[in-house]
């Protein structure tokens, strides 16, 4: 098998050509802006050297290949990049998560596909790249995003031996019990001067968002890890058992549905979603359009009626 390092190059290539247009449209979408990928110049990493030129702000995507990963690396001064993906709202978080997962199955070759990623803004690329350690023979391809025939470069690195770290130089936010502690440091010196205007009570500071899988306490962890089946339906419709025991080989079944519906997709037979299919290299997959809320179910209270 080809070691995930310099060795696997001509494969990366291979694969990002082949998926080129499945990547361009991952980008495009994820950046609200028509992008064309290309590939550019590949070879040995040098991380005296090639980073250089990264030590600037920018969105680190961390593609999770079994215990190693491969980086993508894309400035902030690119121009690629929208305003938002620094601070992302929920739309903007989904947006570059459906990059991620995109990105780690048209990028890399299908023995190196990736399963897990993360995407997230750091201050400083070059030093997100060293915190993941790059392993043994690191490998480099250029990636031109080009927009208007403008190319763009961003940098793809492999192998992270400590994918995990990429991301710990971001500054955590401030929780809860510092907030609380400056607060208690502020009331003893406006209680020292009866006469000064007292303060407005400090809002309560909100919690930190959860950003990492770790940060979960250990039984929602182990729930996480269940695994429960995953369906999509292409279509459906009821026949009699007298037909049913007909079918056989070459027996066409025609539904309803027409061929450019919004496919159902069932977790536990329970709808959830609604997509469209697509192709992403040579599989087959389905990219969500829409989130199908529960079903609400209201059963009327009725008194009872006492008996005398």
């Amino acid at each position: 098998m080809t070691a995930f390092n310099i060795e696997a190059l001509s494969e990366v290539i291979a694969a990002c050509e082949a998926t080129a247009v499945e990547a361009s449209d991952a980008f495009s979408r994820a950046f609200d802006q028509k992008i064309q990928l290309k590939l550019g110049e590949g070879g040995p990493l040098s991380t005296d050297s090639d980073l250089t030129d990264w030590k600037v702000g920018g969105l680190a995507i961390v593609l999770n290949v079994e215990s190693e990963a491969a980086l993508v690396l894309i400035s902030q001064v690119s121009g690629v990049l929208p305003e938002w993906y620094a601070s992302p709202d929920p739309t903007g978080e989904s947006k570059l998560a459906t990059l991620g997962q995109e990105l780690g199955m048209t990028l890399l070759p299908e023995e190196f596909m990736a399963m897990e990623f993360q995407v997230q803004a750091v201050d400083d690329l070059a030093a997100a790249c060293e915190n993941g350690t790059p392993g043994d023979s690191p490998a480099k391809l250029s990636l031109q995003l080009e927009i208007d025939g403008t190319p763009h470069e961003a940098l793809m690195v492999w192998p992270l031996t400590s994918p995990s770290s990429v991301f710990q130089a971001v500054t955590d936010t401030p929780t809860l019990a510092a907030a609380e502690a400056d607060q208690a440091q502020a009331e003893p010196a406006a209680a020292s001067s009866p006469s000064a205007p007292q303060p407005s009570p400090m809002p309560t500071a909100a919690r930190p968002r959860i950003s990492s899988y770790k940060e979960l306490p250990s039984f929602s962890r182990s729930l996480l890890q269940i695994e429960v089946p995953i369906r999509v339906i292409l279509a459906a419709k009821k026949m009699k058992v007298n037909d049913i025991v007909n079918i056989g080989v070459g027996t066409i079944i025609q539904f309803d549905k027409s061929c450019e519906d919004t496919l159902d997709v069932e977790i536990g037979h329970q709808k959830i979603a609604e997509g469209e299919a697509v192709k992403i290299g040579d599989k087959f997959g389905v990219r969500v359009t829409s989130i199908t809320m529960p079903e609400e179910r209201y059963i009327a209270l009725k008194a009872r009626k006492r008996v005398r």
